[in-house]
């Protein structure tokens, strides 16, 4: 009967878990070495590389991007008969073009620093005393309308393999879109704060210096 108790004592001692186990070491050395790198700034990951002569972006894919902006209108004051043709036209808009596209809204701060400095500027030289008051009251109206307004603007992104097929694109996109909403070209200003107010949206556009 001993010498069975002490040989269940053996399996058991056996059985027990080491306190140290190289295996474990092993296994949190290749969790280590398999952590991917994290990139030092948003250049490594940016999905636009460089800006061609013709102000196309060129992405990290290879591709190309133009920015073209949407001619809005106030849908709310078109007849029946206007509203079928707007519709009809944008249809045929997506059908007829073939190339990638996307359409981006945007909804921005209305950003009013210029005017803002001019009101500061014409306060600090204003010498009329009863002119002060109209000066104070137009800089609160440009704080009201920056706080509680925005912008609401309708963009088209056009994306091509090459460059001379993006010229195409822009070319044919815009005939298609002449009847209903016509696109209008954007400065290189304009697209890059576009970019801007993608990659930070609860940022002001930047404004112009």
């Amino acid at each position: 009967m001993a010498l069975f108790e002490e040989t269940k004592k053996r399996s058991t001692s056996q059985t027990r878990p080491a306190l140290l186990d190289e295996r474990d070491i092993v296994a949190e050395r290749k969790a280590r070495s398999t952590k991917k790198k994290v990139l030092s700034s948003f250049a490594d990951i940016a999905p636009i590389v460089d800006i061609t002569d013709s102000e196309f972006f060129v992405m990290r894919n290879g591709e190309f991007m133009e920015i073209l902006q949407i001619t809005s209108k106030d849908i709310y004051s078109l007849n029946e008969t206007d509203k079928d043709n707007d519709i009809y036209s944008l249809a045929h808009f997506f059908q007829a073009y073939l190339p990638s596209v996307k359409v981006v809204p945007l909804n921005t701060p209305v950003n009013l620093e210029i005017p803002k400095r001019h009101v500061l500027r014409d306060i600090r030289r204003n010498q009329n005393p009863y002119y002060l008051p109209h000066l104070e009251k137009k800089l609160k109206d440009l704080e009201f309308l920056e706080n509680n307004r925005t912008d609401r603007e309708f963009f088209l992104f056009l994306y091509s393999n090459d460059e001379k097929a993006m010229l195409e694109n822009k070319v044919h996109a815009r005939k298609l879109m002449a009847r209903s909403n016509p696109l209008v070209e954007l400065p290189l200003d304009k697209k890059l704060s576009i970019l801007y107010q993608l990659a930070n949206l609860n940022s002001k556009p930047l404004s112009e210096v």
